[in-house]
């Protein structure tokens, strides 16, 4: 029987090796190392929510239970031990914007500082409206010479309280009007197909905000029908994680909330 000639030889030893490439890649496959770009995650994101979210927004997201598992918690309930608990959880909402009294929008010191530290080791707060904005001691009560994140947070939330005429903070007086969220960043995942919300050919939102000083990257901004303009989503990235910050609640736009969660998802 005559022998096969090179040219023969190279099909063979090409066929082998695409062989040996495939059953490899299926074991790599398998064993869940590696996933095609094409395959979305389904894995939830647990998510624990500080404070108590308006009526509206517990509605979006139970609708998201495909996305996250969220757990529903006051400040006061994560002492002694926040850094520890907070460990459970890659993505933090502080949403107090509805509470009835000043410490309803507070934090305590060691609640601030576990959350500031979270946001540095990786973690991702989402900050909402007025939350946080004071600081609380023993017995509900609050320091008096403490107004705004910064005292609480260190730098990580991606806006600052200013002092107005009157004395206050702008985070501490809120602002209604009616008007549209507007996209700034063109690129940014959390706008993602959405150029105007509510679109023009829908009435404008009723929207309650603040004047907060913007300190960081603006994702999308409140345009008011009288002309006037606040930030309306805001992000600050950190070297492992970020904030984002939220100056309505939520709820209002429950697409936007999708989009967030799903470049939370990653």
């Amino acid at each position: 029987m005559p022998e096969e000639s090179f040219s023969q030889k190279i099909p063979k030893q090409q066929a082998i090796m695409a062989a040996v490439l495939i059953i490899l890649l299926a074991a790599i496959y398998l064993s869940g190392v590696w996933k095609p770009v094409f395959e979305v995650s389904t894995e939830k994101v647990g998510v624990l929510i500080i404070g108590e979210p308006s009526p509206a927004f517990k509605t979006v997201l139970d609708d998201d239970a495909s996305l996250i598992n969220y757990t529903v918690k006051m400040a006061s309930q994560l002492e002694p031990n926040p850094s520890q608990q907070l460990e459970e959880y890659k993505v933090v909402v502080l949403d107090q914007h509805a509470g009835e009294t000043v410490f309803a929008h507070s934090v305590s010191r060691q609640v601030g500082e576990a959350l500031e530290n979270f946001v540095r080791t990786g973690g991702t707060l989402i900050v909402v409206m007025d939350s946080g904005i004071y600081r609380s001691g023993p017995n509900e009560s609050i320091a008096s010479d403490v107004v705004g994140w910064t005292a609480s947070f260190g730098d990580v939330v991606p806006v600052e309280c200013d002092t107005t005429i009157s004395g206050q903070g702008s985070c501490q007086i809120p602002i209604f009007s009616t008007g549209r969220i507007k996209r700034v960043d063109l690129s940014h995942k959390i706008m993602e197909g959405i150029e105007s919300a509510p679109s023009s050919a829908l009435p404008s939102y009723t929207i309650k905000t603040f004047d907060v000083k913007e300190a960081s990257d603006v994702i999308a901004l409140i345009e008011s029908d009288e002309g006037q303009t606040f930030p309306a989503i805001l992000e600050k990235k950190k070297l492992l994680g970020k904030t984002i910050y939220f100056n309505y609640d939520p709820a209002l736009t429950p697409g936007i909330w999708q989009n967030t969660l799903e470049y939370i998802r990653g």
